[in-house]
């Protein structure tokens, strides 16, 4: 990847993001980082031209077995693991209620991200719920908060460290209601958010039916991927809601994976 990389306007720039289209030599045959589809869907036309000009020897490649994959960054959802979808939006007051931001106001669609969950860890909640409740694991909890209590609006956010989260409580009762509130913040206070969680959990014979949590509370300041916050402490509001993952838009790895081991085990 790095010589396809190098072939493109990326070579000697610290970030790869784009859109890259070559053949199975490394020759690089289209690149570009914009989300346009206008854009995409012509650089996608002009690199299939230059696939057609190609001499019919140099397509052709031999295809390897299969290596081990490299677990740092294998990001496929466990067996039996369960999706849950996580949408993000932010939020002002009018006549007198919470509410979407006005349509001409930057911000103003949700985002979405997907929550991942690995099937020990919802037999854990299960047993949890029967047993009287408690708070939630720190693996399962600490995920949430690190990874998915983020404003992605504009972006895509970095992620909270274990020791900015300055208050932090997920707990579920013995009839699946769940109940937390947060206080996650930067070192130097620039950033952050605060809230409440509230909602419900319902596992049968080892499987989420039901995980709804909604999450409302201020959040303030921005990321280096996440600039043009509101000023001040502002409004957002998240909905967590179980997927069923038929579709393959509801497969998309969670924006916080990057570094599997990292998402999988946020104590670290």
């Amino acid at each position: 990847f790095a010589k396809v990389v190098d072939q493109s306007p990326r070579k000697g720039v610290h970030t790869k993001q784009g859109h890259y289209i070559f053949t199975a030599t490394g020759k690089l045959l289209g690149f570009n980082n914009n989300r346009g589809p206008e854009k995409r869907l012509a650089m996608m036309k002009d690199a299939l031209s230059k696939w057609d000009k190609l001499p019919k020897d140099v397509r052709p490649v031999d295809i390897p077995e299969h290596g081990k994959n490299d677990q740092g960054f294998y990001r496929e959802l466990p067996k039996d693991g369960q999706i849950v979808k996580v949408y993000t939006r932010c939020l002002e007051e009018r006549n007198g209620r919470l509410q979407k931001l006005a349509e001409n106001k930057i911000g103003n669609l949700s985002a979405v991200d997907h929550l991942w969950l690995q099937h020990s860890e919802v037999k854990k909640l299960g047993k949890l719920i029967v047993s009287g409740g408690g708070q939630i694991s720190d693996g399962l909890s600490l995920r949430i908060a690190k990874f998915h209590l983020r404003d992605n609006t504009r972006g895509e956010p970095r992620d909270w460290k274990k020791d900015e989260l300055k208050e932090w409580s997920l707990k579920v009762d013995g009839k699946g209601k769940v109940s937390g509130n947060f206080l996650i913040s930067s070192s130097d206070g620039e950033m952050g958010y605060e809230g409440k969680i509230k909602g419900s959990i319902s596992v049968d014979t080892g499987r989420l039916t039901k995980f709804d949590f909604l999450v409302l509370g201020k959040h303030w300041g921005h990321s280096k991927y996440t600039q043009g916050a509101r000023p001040g402490k502002t409004p957002m509001g998240q909905v967590f809601r179980l997927s069923d993952g038929k579709r393959a838009s509801d497969r998309i790895p969670p924006q916080g994976i990057r570094w599997a081991p990292g998402y999988w085990n946020p104590e670290t």
